[in-house]
């Protein structure tokens, strides 16, 4: 199994969530697929959502599982709902297209 990593730092990643998501693609089409948005404890310490949830799994032994459960619940109803900053994703498409990233 291929260990889990952040996609922004490559540090092991502690948790990776699949969820559903839909889109328009350039002609206006609704595209339906699945988004996955990774927790890291050095890329998301400054989140406020992710602040509960790396607090519980930082803790040992790990908490009981309904305090984990909500804490995801609460982490992952925040970040679905982000969007990408579009300077930021014109940058880094920049960096893609010439090689740089």
């Amino acid at each position: 199994m291929t260990p889990l990593v952040c996609a922004r730092c490559a540090a092991p990643a502690l948790l990776a969530a699949r969820y559903p998501h839909t889109w328009h693609n350039g002609s206006g089409e609704r595209v339906e697929g699945l988004r996955e948005s990774v927790l890291c404890a050095s890329c998301d310490t400054d989140d406020p959502a992710a602040a509960p949830l790396l607090a519980l799994l930082a803790v040992t032994p790990p908490p009981p599982s309904p305090c984990l459960a909500n804490a995801v619940e609460v982490w992952l109803t925040t970040i679905r709902h982000r969007v990408p900053d579009p300077t930021t994703l014109d940058t880094e498409e920049t960096l893609w297209r010439t090689g740089d990233l």
